[in-house]
């Protein structure tokens, strides 16, 4: 569907929901306007509203588009290096595999790419964390976070990172996994938590600085 606003044309997407109050409106990573409303809603009322926010949505749409470009910009940096044959690219998932050997998805880029390759990190870390202080992990998961790398619940055994460390670099994604299993000693960020990530993660002032470029462009992307 689409409406025209001052001779611009804006495509949107209409999803009725079960149980929703009110209306919602966002831009998606496709630069689409996404309208969910609650059943009884009339079309006519949806793009009124539609017209009352364009100045806004505008807004959106090109804060959408910016981060895009800023992710295609990261893409292709990373990829420019690399022979063709080696890449594969599936929606925003990069992943690289040998020509001839079938299912081969390796890290042949300097970025994680795989959440196959994310747990061979960890276990690799936690080994060796856990020779220096035996601890309690139970589980890892790997999934959506809004303003986290990654979260721990010492107690429980359970750690959490966001998946966007897929798209790091290796010593990134190993430096926030030290982060966390450095919590299971210290639940703060003192001197002496600090110092703990400093016995596994030497220069790991130079990779926080790091992180906050790739917050900026990966978390931007997932607008």
């Amino acid at each position: 569907m689409y409406i025209e606003i001052d001779d611009q044309k804006i495509d949107y997407s209409l999803i009725h929901r079960r149980g929703m109050k009110s209306i919602r409106m966002k831009i998606n990573e496709d630069g689409m306007l996404v309208v969910s409303a609650p059943y009884g809603v009339s079309k006519a009322y949806i793009e009124e509203l539609i017209r009352k926010n364009a100045a806004t949505l505008s807004q959106g749409k090109k804060q959408s588009d910016e981060a895009h470009e800023r992710w295609e910009d990261f893409v292709h940096e990373k990829m420019k290096d690399v022979p063709d044959w080696t890449i594969k690219q599936y929606g925003d998932d990069i992943v690289a595999g040998k020509p001839f050997e079938a299912g081969s998805i390796y890290n042949g880029l300097p970025i994680v790419t795989t959440q196959i390759a994310f747990q061979n990190i960890f276990w690799d870390a936690y080994k060796k964390f856990n020779n220096d202080h035996p601890i309690f992990v139970t589980g890892v998961t790997i999934r959506k976070m809004k303003s986290r790398w990654g979260s721990c619940r010492p107690t429980a055994g359970k750690m959490t990172f966001n998946v966007l460390l897929l798209y790091v670099p290796e010593e990134c994604a190993r430096y926030v996994i030290y982060h966390e299993l450095c919590h299971y000693l210290e639940l703060n960020h003192s001197a002496r938590f600090w110092a703990h990530v400093a016995e596994y993660v030497p220069d790991y002032k130079r990779i926080e600085k790091e992180m906050n470029k790739y917050g900026r462009i990966l978390i931007d992307h997932s607008l």
